[in-house]
């Protein structure tokens, strides 16, 4: 099973699975790679693929956190409930300054 989980720093003998657990750990830069499971703090020549798994991580977080298309088109002023827009913006602190 090791040939499924080969090692990224091999100053520090760290696997992939253990950088991985640190990257959804929060881990979001090599740096803060190495302060949770050390890899990439020996002789750096680990970083290009520390940050090839930042980058993948970042690229299915972001695929798996896209809204639907049809809420991405809301308006600021559609109204929700019924799918029906309002005839006017509403009244801002401005126009009840105004009225007073």
């Amino acid at each position: 099973m090791l040939e499924d989980d080969p090692l990224v720093c091999h100053c520090l003998a760290v696997r992939e699975s253990e950088v991985l657990a640190a990257i959804r750990g929060g881990a979001v830069s090599v740096e803060s790679v190495g302060g949770l499971c050390e890899a990439g703090t020996g002789c750096s020549s680990c970083h290009d693929s520390i940050r090839e798994l930042l980058r993948e991580q970042a690229k299915r977080d972001l695929a798996s956190s896209r809204a639907p298309k049809s809420l991405r088109q809301l308006s600021l002023f559609d109204a929700v409930d019924d799918g029906q827009r309002r005839k006017q913006a509403p009244a801002g602190s401005h126009k009840r300054a105004e009225n007073s």
